[in-house]
């Protein structure tokens, strides 16, 4: 529940940034500032390189290629955090025996009782934070996309499918392709957990879906095209990634 609730309150700061944020001028000159000229214009001539040179000027696909790359990098980030997780739900036993052994309201139960919950996830390798984790490495690099469609014309005016990149979908498709997608992947997420199925859980599912709809139908497009890359990337990889501690616990059995 924890994790579920720090998980929402970093998506609406997400929002809540990006809804607030005015373009950038974006160039290879000192005027516009040390994070516009040395982080998001070399990525954003990236961007429009790999468009023009491999996908025949279409700043879609390249998009979708520097999203990939990007997820690929953290991928190592996206296997502790499942690590974490199964650690985590492997101890949950151990958790409740602590609660049933500190039930008491005063402080000395409440601190010994966050001792050893403290000492039994460090020793099992289990920490609620990560479940952050990438998502708050993904912020800066979210932001960076933001601003390299509405400060570049040709990154913003391009065409992809029936949109265009710097607009919001007309038809709606891609929010509403980005909300259940990030609805199947916050529903998998929590399965590592065992919490898709309470109440909180759901709930988390529910508002996380309905908060991207919402803001991919406001944002443009190549916006909502990044977000919908890498939900689709993360789902295979959690796939991949169940498959393959399953196997490995069965080994290990």
């Amino acid at each position: 529940m924890f994790t579920n609730r720090k998980m929402l309150l970093i998506m609406f700061a997400i929002l809540l940034l990006l809804t607030g944020c005015a373009p950038v001028s974006i160039s290879g000159n000192s005027n516009g500032g040390l994070w516009s000229e040395h982080v998001i214009y070399p990525i954003t001539l990236l961007i429009i390189y790999m468009g023009n040179a491999w996908f025949h000027h279409s700043i879609g696909f390249s998009i979708m290629l520097f999203t990939l790359g990007v997820r690929t990098l953290l991928s190592p980030l996206n296997v502790v955090q499942y690590k974490s997780q199964l650690n985590t739900k492997n101890i949950r036993p151990k958790v409740q025996e602590l609660k049933e052994k500190y039930t008491g309201s005063d402080k000395e139960s409440q601190l010994n009782y966050q001792q050893e919950l403290a000492e039994l996830m460090k020793e099992n390798g289990a920490n609620p934070l990560l479940g952050c984790l990438p998502l708050l490495v993904q912020l800066p690099i979210f932001s960076i996309v933001y601003y390299a469609i509405r400060g570049v014309d040709e990154i913003g005016s391009s065409s992809f499918l029936w949109l265009n990149l710097g607009h919001a979908d007309p038809y709606f498709v891609f929010p509403l392709l980005a909300a259940g997608l990030t609805f199947v992947q916050t529903k998998m997420m929590q399965q590592g957990q065992n919490g898709s199925s309470m109440p909180a859980g759901r709930l988390t599912q529910f508002l996380s879906s309905a908060m991207i709809l919402i803001f991919g139908s406001f944002s443009p497009a190549g916006l909502v095209l990044y977000w919908i890359t890498g939900n689709l990337f993360m789902i295979v990889q959690s796939m991949i990634l169940k498959k393959w501690f399953g196997k490995h616990a069965l080994t290990a059995a």
